[in-house]
């Protein structure tokens, strides 16, 4: 549940960012930019623990697919842009693949953790009796703190 808080607040951090950016090319420059890298940092640092758990293609599809959405609906709540069929249409097609990719639950999806506790199974005692510890398997971009 950490891992997809994080992610969840990565996306709000992106977002928040994005519209500071745009007050920074508009009406309040200084204040813009403090706002934008403030939380583009924060949204960089949640997304990479997000990363730990979560994988990555899924991660950053909600990531930017969320993003996306709800930049454009601060754009229109907040500035009064105008978004046309067409890109309410490609936004929407954009989200239906991110559910299909969030969640599919593939056959081929196994885990870190489902690769520990198969080796915790197959591992037999040594000579003297007592029980080997398996390594950990670790994946690419795994960070323990």
């Amino acid at each position: 549940m950490y891992y997809w808080m994080m992610l969840v607040l990565a996306v709000v951090a992106e977002v928040i960012s994005t519209v500071g950016m745009k007050y920074a090319s508009s009406s309040s420059p200084v204040f813009g930019y403090i706002v934008m890298a403030l939380m583009i940092s924060f949204s960089f640092y949640a997304f990479s623990r997000a990363v730990v758990h979560i994988p990555l293609a899924v991660s950053y599809a909600i990531w930017e697919g969320l993003g996306l959405f709800l930049i454009g609906v601060a754009g229109v709540v907040l500035f009064g842009e105008y978004l046309t069929i067409g890109e309410m249409f490609a936004i929407a097609l954009m989200l239906v693949g991110l559910l299909l990719v969030t969640f599919d639950k593939g056959t081929g999806a196994a885990t870190a953790d489902d690769d520990l506790v198969a080796a915790k199974v197959e591992a037999k005692p040594s000579v003297s009796g007592a029980r080997l510890k398996p390594a950990r398997i670790s994946t690419l971009g795994e960070v323990a703190l």
